[in-house]
């Protein structure tokens, strides 16, 4: 009965919250480029490391639950598959036509 209804969405919004900061943290130290290149499929801090990171957040909510813990453990992962996605993903050539 002492519990606010509003306490499970700002929990939710204090760990997406600490996913997608402790993604650009690790994105900057990582030295993924700050400046957004539209002419270029290469990763960059705000994309998509925070849109990783929110689905990340979203999916691990669903199944498991949330908390500060997984949502750091995510924004790290996160930062990690956004620096070396093209590494990854690099079956494809742009432009070589």
């Amino acid at each position: 009965m002492g519990d606010i209804m509003g306490a499970p969405l700002f929990n939710n919004l204090i760990y997406y919250g600490g996913a997608i900061i402790v993604s650009i943290i690790i994105g900057l130290l990582l030295r993924l480029p700050l400046k957004i290149d539209i002419d270029s499929f290469e990763a960059n801090v705000i994309f998509p490391t925070v849109f990783i990171a929110l689905g990340l957040c979203a999916l691990v909510e669903f199944l498991f639950g949330l908390n500060l813990i997984m949502g750091i453990i995510i924004g790290f992962i996160s930062a990690l598959f956004s620096k070396y996605s093209m590494n990854i993903f690099s079956g494809v050539d742009y432009g070589s036509n």
